[in-house]
């Protein structure tokens, strides 16, 4: 690769899929999450973390505007998804998340079969156009969820009749199929055995060849095995952000040191 090239793609690699400037959410009168500003990049995976109640998972669903179905929430500030703001009134929710998929704390397959449940959204998107190409979305989705050789004998049986690993597995295949950019995950294995859990983590490396994925953690161990970027959240603030490494070893806020080393939390 000549050195134009390669800084083209360096330049490329360091642009924000996701850029947030100034945002606050208020939950009526309550005052959720202060003056956010933070760059969320491409094939990367980004860490949340904080005490409970903090912010984190609310500011994870601005990103794909599921604050939006709560009445009494209100968000200021821009967000941007490629340099376009979401919350621009031309744009469409329902189209935005098929781009930033969202996996939630509980898996919540739909009471449907495993092939209905992964080709819901291809269907309602219009992503394809015969069977053979819906089957091809759907094998290539459970494929990329690591559940294709597990499921793919059964596919016609329901959702809900496989082990909590993985119907969260089926999540993130549903989540998959609609050919997200980004992958927000809400505390995906806290409802996980640790067997499940190393799975999903496993997963998630996988995931970041293709996606930017931003990931809500309660486990300071996980966000240091799986993340690249640590974001610290406290009291509706945002911290620090930075590199993984880098929050956990060298914070530069004594509040990101008073929680890493358990004296906060």
């Amino acid at each position: 690769m000549n050195d134009l090239a390669l800084a083209a793609k360096t330049e490329a690699a360091l642009k924000p899929k996701i850029s947030a400037k100034g945002v606050d959410v208020y939950y009526a009168d309550n005052h959720a999450i202060k003056n956010v500003d933070v760059n969320i990049l491409d094939k990367t995976v980004t860490a949340f973390i904080g005490p409970s109640g903090c912010g984190k998972s609310t500011f994870l669903r601005c990103l794909n505007r599921m604050n939006d179905t709560i009445d009494i929430a209100r968000i200021e500030g821009e967000i941007l998804l490629d340099g376009e703001d979401i919350y621009d009134p031309k744009v469409d929710p329902v189209q935005l998340r098929a781009k930033v998929g969202m996996v939630f704390q509980k898996p919540n397959p739909f009471p449907k079969s495993i092939f209905d449940n992964v080709s819901y959204g291809p269907r309602i998107h219009g992503m394809a156009r015969n069977k053979a190409e819906l089957e091809e979305i759907v094998e290539s989705a459970l494929r990329r969820a690591a559940l294709w050789d597990e499921v793919k004998d059964r596919l016609l049986a329901p959702g809900t009749g496989l082990s909590g690993g993985q119907q969260q597995r089926l999540c993130i295949a549903r989540a998959v199929a609609t050919a997200p950019e980004v992958l927000l995950m809400d505390e995906p294995c806290s409802a996980l055995d640790p067997i499940a859990t190393a799975q999903i983590e496993e997963l998630i490396d996988e995931l970041r060849q293709n996606y930017s994925l931003v990931i809500v953690t309660h486990s300071m161990q996980q966000a240091a095995r799986v993340s690249q970027k640590t974001a610290f959240f406290h009291l509706g603030n945002l911290v620090e952000y930075g590199e993984t490494g880098h929050i956990f070893t060298n914070p530069e806020d004594s509040r990101t040191e008073a929680y890493i080393t358990g004296r906060i939390g």
